[in-house]
């Protein structure tokens, strides 16, 4: 792999992770506050702290992506360059 398309494949894993971590909180609200559990304890405190994990989620959950998707994409390759 040469490497301006690695430093592509780095930006777009970036991207992939940062729209994650954005992503999360809302994802997490959904869930907690599905049909039936609106009066739920998990979703009465997750909608309390909703505006302080839209800001600290992405912090923690951004490098952690990024790792994730960059071992992904380290054993894409790995997987694509044994068959062929």
């Amino acid at each position: 792999m040469n490497p301006s398309s690695r430093r592509r494949r780095w930006w777009l894993l970036l991207a992939g992770a940062l729209a994650i971590g954005i992503a999360e909180p809302y994802a997490e609200i959904d869930w907690k506050c599905r049909a039936g559990l609106e009066a739920s304890e998990a979703c009465v405190w997750g909608r309390a702290y909703f505006s302080l994990g839209r800001w600290l989620a992405p912090v923690f959950i951004v490098p952690i992506a990024f790792v994730v998707l960059l071992i992904l994409a380290a054993c894409f390759d790995w997987v694509r360059a044994r068959l062929g």
